[in-house]
């Protein structure tokens, strides 16, 4: 299984470097090199989870496209609204803290939960702990936004839950 991440971490860069060239001989020592790292994070982050987590797993990756669509359209949506806020001559914020469940099985799946809170405009997780994030939102529709569970049911899916 590692050697297959490795396989394809070795063909994501092959396709995303070219053209290619023999006198170009530090393009692919820099890949190689690059590679190395990120495999061995693999590695790392895979020992962490105490091994076979299902993060790791062949379906998980599967289902990882998805995952990223449905996450970057939370982001852009919330991006327009942040932008908006700005943007407005009056900004009227109700900043608010909030505790949120995360439902995830694994604290590998809670982690990324929270950091895709913090990753989407609007909204940035504070804290983690006993399966709850607290969540600061600069208003009441970024906080609707985390509240709904609809990104929580992404991760989850991700993670190799319900569906």
């Amino acid at each position: 299984m590692r050697l297959g991440v490795l396989a394809l971490l070795a063909a994501v860069w092959l396709s995303l470097s070219g053209p290619y060239t023999v006198h170009e001989w530090l393009i692919f020592a820099f890949g190689a090199v690059s590679v190395a790292f990120v495999w061995r994070l693999y590695v790392a982050l895979d020992r962490a989870a105490g091994g076979g987590s299902e993060f790791f797993r062949p379906s998980s990756w599967l289902r990882l496209p998805r995952f990223l669509v449905a996450f970057a359209l939370k982001v852009a949506a919330a991006n327009l609204h942040t932008t908006k806020l700005i943007l407005s001559p009056k900004i009227e914020l109700h900043p608010r803290l909030r505790r949120v469940p995360a439902s995830q099985k694994t604290s590998f799946g809670q982690v990324l939960y929270a950091n895709f809170i913090t990753l989407t405009p609007g909204t940035i997780t504070l804290d983690l702990r006993d399966d709850e994030l607290l969540v600061y939102a600069l208003d009441a529709e970024s906080e609707a936004d985390v509240m709904d569970g609809s990104m929580d049911r992404d991760v989850l899916r991700l993670e190799g839950g319900s569906d």
